[in-house]
Parts: structure tokens; sequence; C-alpha cells
């Protein structure tokens, strides 16, 4: 039998606190009945992703060596890519071939195990995750470009604060990946998780 000794931290109750609040979350987008269902049920699939993601590195933190749940950082991108391609096209429906840019998560979950390889899959998530942004923000100047000259200013307000979202989201996978490189490349992964718990924060909020 084994035996864990737990450590709580006031990061530990944070992310406590904001996994909870996120799943509840994720549920009200999922079973909510609004105009953008479509659209809000890919946003709670990526809510979900990031909840995961904060269980695994708080399992990590309360129970090392412990049995850690899964992450699926390589859906995030493509949910949040299909999520504003719902909002700007509303009638898009999603077909079987879509599912293919799910098939990274493959990859993932074989990488996993093998800690050895982590930088490699921060590097894949890090790749994936910045380019369906691009792809996302491709998609918003698209629906600007079959607006009427006269709804022109009307639509680029209306997107506004998705715009700023995926910049945000994009600043921060930028800096998490620089943390990362100097955390591999200067000093051997010897940091800790410490050193990401601002990055999860933010994600979180």
């Amino acid at each position: 039998m084994h035996t864990y000794t737990f450590h709580i931290s006031l990061y530990d109750l944070f992310f406590f606190g904001m996994i909870f609040v996120g799943l509840t979350f994720a549920l009200l987008l999922g079973f909510v009945k609004t105009i953008n269902r479509g659209a809000n049920r890919f946003l709670a699939l990526a809510l979900l992703t990031i909840i995961l993601w904060m269980a695994r590195i708080l399992a990590i933190d309360l129970m090392p060596g412990s049995r850690l749940p899964v992450q699926f950082l390589l859906a995030l991108g493509p949910l949040l890519y299909f999520y504003v391609l719902k909002i700007t096209r509303p009638k898009y429906k999603f077909r079987w071939k879509d599912l293919l840019h799910f098939v990274p998560l493959i990859t993932e979950q074989a990488l996993l195990p093998f800690q050895q390889l982590n930088p490699v899959l921060q590097l894949l998530v890090f790749i994936s995750i910045i380019t369906y942004l691009y792809l996302s923000y491709k998609l918003i100047l698209h629906f600007y470009s079959r607006q009427p000259i006269v709804m022109m200013d009307r639509s680029r307000l209306e997107f506004r604060w998705l715009r700023r979202l995926l910049a945000a989201t994009a600043l921060l996978w930028i800096l998490w990946i620089g943390s990362a490189a100097v955390d591999y490349f200067g000093y051997h992964n010897q940091l800790g998780l410490q050193i990401y718990y601002p990055f999860y924060i933010f994600f979180a909020v």
C-alpha cells in the first residue's frame, strides 16, 4: 500500500478552486441552451482540457509518484479553432474529416509516460496552439471581409474581445515556452513546477 504526504500551498488551494469553478462553467457552457450552443460546446471542451491539465499539475505537486491524470493539450488548439469557426460561421457543420485535427492526441498520449521526452511534447503543444490561434485570427479577418461596408465597424467591435483573447492566449504560450526553454537549456529541468505557477493562474483566469 502506498502512503502519500500532502503539502498544500496557496497555489494548490487556488488550483482546487479554479478546477471547481472551471468544471462548473464548462458544464454550463455544454448543456445550457443558448444561441451559440454549438460553439459553446467547443469552448466547454477547451476549458475541460485546461482543467485536466491543472488537475495533472496538482497531482504532481501533491502526490509525487502517484498515478497521474492524462492531459489533452494537443486538442486545445483545434478546440479553440472550431469555437471561433462556429462563432464566425454558425451554419458550419462538423464533419468526420475534421476529426483529423485531433489525431495528434495519439502522439501526446504515447509521449506522456516518457519524462525524458517532455521537452519534445511541450514544443509540439506550443506549435499546435500558436498555429491554431493564427488560423482562428484568420477566420475573424475572413468574417470581416464578408461583411458589408456599413456593418464593418460594428463587426470589429463585436469581435474585439475575441481578438484580444486570442492575442493574450498567444502571448501567454510564448512566455510559457520561453520559460520552459530557459529551464531546459539553462538549468537542465531543475527549476521545478513552481516557476510555471503564474502561467497556470493566468490560463485558468
